[in-house]
């Protein structure tokens, strides 16, 4: 039995993040900076089923509700305090600098004076499970491309009208692909993300059972049994560590000092233990510094 004031609240278990990008070296500063790839970034454990450099992903959600499966806001982060803005382009919560509280205010979408100063992006975040990898939860991707944030909301209404709203543990493919876009007026390729159903497969697993879905790999070989392979403290202990040493690397690239970042970190979760942290705080962490990471750079994955 839950306790009463948390019951119907949960959080879905965070595996890693999935990036379309790298970190460059600048040849003229020597900082480094991210840069846009034609491939899925991915943990290990996913290159080990479907290669180094991934361009073709079969995934599946874990909800039919879009907020649960592809959350898109606009938001903005400060330099040492995270997340300070997120809005639908009408209404917002904002943090209130005076009394370091988050409250309601009217949102200006792009006619907002920290969007044109590109200090405030449209951010989707997709989560979603990776078939074939016999881990318990769903990963992340973000994107700020609109091109790509249309993409998947096509393809997800698409999809919802022909299960008649379903989009739990049906198969789809997630793909990186070219496409040709004119910002300013010259034409350029970018690379965005596109994503299909196979019509066969998704019209079976609809009169199946959600475990059905999962019983096939894309690779042959690929472990089944769960019970010896995965277990929940060495996958914790993983990817805490994983995390950890990202967000060193993070804090090394934003020229923190151990002090500032404990301090961060402490205001945020009222520790700076990194054995009291859970996954999902030091994922959140993570995230943090990654868009600030962004926002020095200067660089937006803008189409």
């Amino acid at each position: 039995m839950p306790i009463k004031d948390l019951k119907g609240i949960a959080r879905i278990p965070r595996l890693g993040k999935i990036r379309l990008g790298v970190k460059d070296v600048s040849s003229k500063t020597g900082k480094e900076y991210p840069t846009a790839v034609d491939y899925f970034v991915c943990p290990e454990e996913i290159k080990a089923v479907y290669g180094e450099k991934p361009k073709r992903l079969n995934i599946a959600f874990h909800s039919d509700d879009i907020e649960e499966v592809f959350p898109q806001y606009y938001k903005r982060y400060g330099k040492s305090t995270g997340l300070v803005c997120r809005g639908d382009g009408e209404i917002a919560t904002a943090l209130n600098a005076e009394t370091g509280e988050f409250e309601e205010v009217g949102c200006d979408g792009t006619e907002c004076d920290y969007y044109k100063k590109s200090q405030c992006k449209r951010i989707g975040n997709l989560h979603f499970m990776v078939l074939g990898v016999n881990r318990f939860g769903v990963y992340q991707l973000d994107t700020s491309s609109i091109n790509t944030i249309l993409n998947i909301n096509g393809s997800i209404e698409y999809a919802k009208k022909m299960t008649g709203g379903r989009l739990n543990c049906l198969p789809f493919i997630l793909d990186v692909v070219p496409q040709e876009v004119s910002p300013d007026g010259k034409k350029k390729t970018v690379y965005v993300l596109r994503l299909e159903a196979d019509i066969p497969k998704m019209m079976k697993a609809i009169d199946s059972k959600p475990s059905a879905l999962f019983i096939a790999s894309p690779v042959k070989g690929i472990e089944e049994d769960l019970h010896e392979r995965t277990t929940v403290e060495p996958v914790n202990k993983k990817a805490k560590k994983e995390l950890l040493e990202e967000i060193t690397e993070s804090r090394d690239i934003l020229g923190f000092t151990r002090e500032r970042l404990s301090e961060i970190v402490f205001n945020k979760f009222k520790t700076n233990d990194p054995n009291e942290l859970t996954v999902e705080q030091l994922n959140e962490i993570n995230e943090d510094l990654e868009n600030l990471i962004t926002q020095e750079a200067g660089m937006t994955e803008a189409v």
